[in-house]
């Protein structure tokens, strides 16, 4: 547009109009001094920058500064900050939860509550990627929030389970089973799992008693703690899927860690108590955290220390004798495995299976009963035996085999 059609000659624009009335124009100013002047700064600033921090990939690396500054460095920095800080802060309160047994610190409310809120950041980091957030699950990996506990729901016993790791183990195709008798068997469960709704077959029964189940999962489906094994009766299920009965079939014929067999059921859970992740502090307070998102199993009120009485003294000697057990009585504890055979288990009265081990005597014998082998844990099922207890069962089930 020339000069003389310019409607605004004297007001420094370029002579561009944005609308037919001419009242949108662009105007030929120049920039604010403050604004030059912070545009001369930062260019200045560019090259002060790039010397004194990591900056762009120069010929394939970036320069990393004068400063030696990193994002990394500057995290730790604030974590060692953090860390210090809460060593000042709540150290006797760290300290008691050290020196404290499981059962006094879920005793004492103080405690309880720091436990429970310290161990939630160390279950998001180190089991929620498996159990879920909220101890709710995922698939393949058991739920914490209910009150189904495979190796029990004690502290002590899901302190264990954190400080040593579990691995399952269930053989494929116990007995012979057919695909068949795994597909009955499979409804079966189903079926008792419901509870009162349910209608299992009664015809199945015999499958359950006689294919070695019951050998592990006992005679009325509850599980065995001491062995991890499921409790088959309440239709809560270690592998949940959509469709359930097809787990289950695929549990039955492909079994549980069972290597060698691609479709084997996966449940492993790695130990932290070998491990740097966490401390035996922190896997207490987990302990605690976990107990209380499954309603695990109550822990009891401290008996109160009550004034010993004097009694008259009474000479004791050390050939005093302890009651114990018969071992019949303690057999009905082994008797799921020895009575079938289950996992390679000496068969109550098998002389063959027997005769071996009669040679080897009752101490070879008792400390493999100790010590757990195949299948069999520590003790068999009877955790509470003594040895003495222990010498009788085995004596009983020898003495089936002459």
């Amino acid at each position: 547009m020339s000069e003389h059609e310019n409607p605004y000659p004297g007001e420094n624009n370029t002579g561009h109009f944005w609308d037919d009335d001419n009242d949108i124009r662009e105007l030929d100013n120049r920039p604010p001094r403050w604004y030059m002047w912070a545009l001369y700064l930062g260019i200045i600033a560019i090259p002060i920058y790039s010397f004194y921090y990591p900056t762009i990939p120069w010929f394939g690396e970036h320069t990393k500064g004068s400063a030696g500054w990193t994002q990394i460095v500057e995290y730790k920095e604030g974590v060692a900050q953090l860390e210090q800080y809460r060593e000042t802060k709540f150290s006797d309160t760290e300290k008691a939860i050290t020196d404290s047994s499981l059962e006094d610190i879920v005793r004492d409310d103080e405690l309880r509550n720091y436990a429970i809120k310290t161990a939630k950041v160390l279950f998001g980091d180190n089991c929620a990627a498996c159990h879920g957030a909220g101890g709710q699950g995922n698939d393949g990996f058991p739920v914490l929030a209910d009150d189904d506990w495979l190796y029990g729901g004690t502290l002590a016993q899901i302190s264990t389970s954190i400080t040593n790791g579990r691995k399952g183990n269930m053989p494929a195709r116990m007995m012979g089973i057919s695909d068949a008798d795994a597909d009955t068997l499979a409804t079966f469960l189903i079926e008792t799992g419901k509870g009162a709704t349910g209608k299992p077959n009664p015809a199945s029964k015999p499958l359950y008693m006689t294919k070695g189940c019951i050998g592990c999962h006992g005679p009325t489906m509850k599980g065995n703690v001491f062995m991890g094994s499921a409790n088959l009766s309440d239709g809560i299920y270690r592998f949940k899927a959509s469709d359930q009965k097809s787990s289950i079939i695929r549990t039955i014929l492909h079994g549980v860690n069972q290597g060698h067999d691609p479709l084997t059921q996966d449940a492993v859970m790695p130990s932290f108590g070998t491990s740097t992740v966490i401390d035996k502090t922190q896997i207490k307070k987990l302990a605690v955290y976990v107990h209380q998102l499954g309603g695990g199993v109550a822990v009891k009120p401290k008996p109160v220390a009550l004034p010993k009485a004097e009694t008259p003294k009474t000479e004791t000697t050390s050939s005093a004798k302890v009651s114990t057990r018969g071992g019949k009585e303690i057999y009905t504890k082994c008797q799921g495995c020895h009575n079938v055979g289950i996992g390679g288990a000496p068969k109550y009265g098998d002389k063959i299976a027997w005769e071996s081990r009669i040679k080897r005597g009752m101490d070879d014998v008792l400390s493999v009963a100790k010590a757990g082998k195949g299948m069999m844990p520590p003790k068999g099922t009877c955790m509470d035996c003594s040895d003495t207890e222990l010498k009788l069962v085995i004596q009983y089930m020898m003495d089936s085999a002459k």
